[in-house]
């Protein structure tokens, strides 16, 4: 059995520009601060909870209460359903996504779960705009953990606490530096998702990179390969 675990932005779902515009204006209107220059790989975790923290904490010397939080959160989901009713296709699938996803899903061979910075509420948000049900999906995210790290391991334990088999690879997708770093550190398999052809993985040194998940072929035989 081999364990594959998703992001979800940019990997299985086409919605970073969506997120980013949301989040962006979330933070303005709960902490009257414009981080429209912000740049996401400047963080050291890249996470809902990691940047929220990060920039209270440089901004303010303080971290954010847990009214701040629940605020944030509750200004960032509305913002996304509004722009989901105004504009559903800003909710698109990474092509052939939702496809591949299923049929790993009904491979016995597989185990899956998705491991996303996002906050629980946002994340529920996109996969349910692109068809994909988190029933019997190992799932973690920034509402539980600061860190990527953290969060890929508490997936990791959670799949493991399901089977009494080891799993023979770990394997992650992910579309963001910070995924190929995460994997890295922690010692797992990385298979890139380079929707936007801007060779940002391959320059970091990925291996294996694909543009989406439509040729399910060449997929299934990278993640059959030995470890």
């Amino acid at each position: 059995m081999k364990f594959i675990i998703f992001d979800i932005d940019g990997t299985l779902a086409d919605t970073k520009k969506v997120e980013d515009q949301c989040f962006m204006q979330a933070f303005e209107n709960t902490f009257h601060l414009d981080i429209t220059n912000q740049k996401w790989e400047d963080f050291k975790n890249v996470t809902d909870w990691g940047i929220t923290e990060d920039i209270i904490f440089k901004e303010f010397n303080r971290k954010p209460t847990e009214a701040e939080y629940e605020a944030m959160i509750s200004n960032f989901t509305n913002l996304l359903k509004i722009e989901k009713e105004r504009d559903n296709s800003q909710y698109s699938e990474i092509s052939g996504a939702k496809s591949f996803f299923d049929t790993l899903v009904n491979n016995n061979e597989f185990k899956l779960g998705i491991a996303t910075g996002s906050w629980e509420a946002s994340a529920k948000i996109k996969l349910e705009a692109i068809d994909i049900s988190l029933e019997g999906i190992c799932f973690s995210n920034s509402d539980h953990h600061k860190t990527r790290e953290a969060i890929t391991n508490d997936v990791i334990r959670q799949m493991k606490g399901k089977t009494t088999e080891t799993p023979e690879d770990i394997i992650y997708f992910g579309d963001g530096a910070w995924d190929f770093i995460t994997c890295r550190n922690i010692g797992i398999r990385f298979i890139g998702i380079d929707n936007e052809s801007n060779g940002k993985l391959k320059a970091l040194g990925a291996k294996t990179v694909f543009r989406d998940f439509r040729n399910h072929d060449s997929i299934i035989a990278e993640l059959t390969k030995k470890a």
